[in-house]
């Protein structure tokens, strides 16, 4: 009798949808993000690595990252100009949504931005 309640607990645990559809754990750096007009890629550049995120448009957020990222790029009042204009650099925390395959693009959720600077591109 006194296995039911945990075994119980274990099978709802188990059969429960996963919190994380990723294979690695969310990371916190400061990075670069970058609007691509002319092929319309969004790319988060992991400073000091040669690593690249992809904000995920279809995602778990409904778009939620790669709009709030447009939108800051487009609409900083310290580097007026068109969302590929500009570079936006900040403390980022990301949740890869697929595994790290060496020289590829990894996309990712943006779960938060701060300490957020704006400033045109060269």
């Amino acid at each position: 009798m006194r296995l039911v309640l945990p075994l119980a607990l274990l099978l709802l645990v188990a059969a429960g949808p996963s919190p994380c559809l990723a294979t690695e754990r969310c990371q916190a750096f400061y990075g670069r993000m970058v609007l691509y007009p002319a092929d319309g890629q969004l790319r988060l550049w992991h400073i000091g690595t040669h690593h690249e995120f992809q904000p995920e448009y279809t995602g778990s957020d409904g778009g939620a990252s790669w709009d709030k990222a447009v939108d800051l790029l487009k609409a900083s009042n310290e580097a007026a100009g068109a969302a590929g204009d500009n570079a936006l650099y900040a403390d980022f925390v990301v949740c890869p949504i697929e595994p790290l395959r060496k020289g590829w693009v990894q996309s990712a959720t943006i779960r938060s931005m701060s300490h957020i600077h704006v400033v045109p591109r060269p």
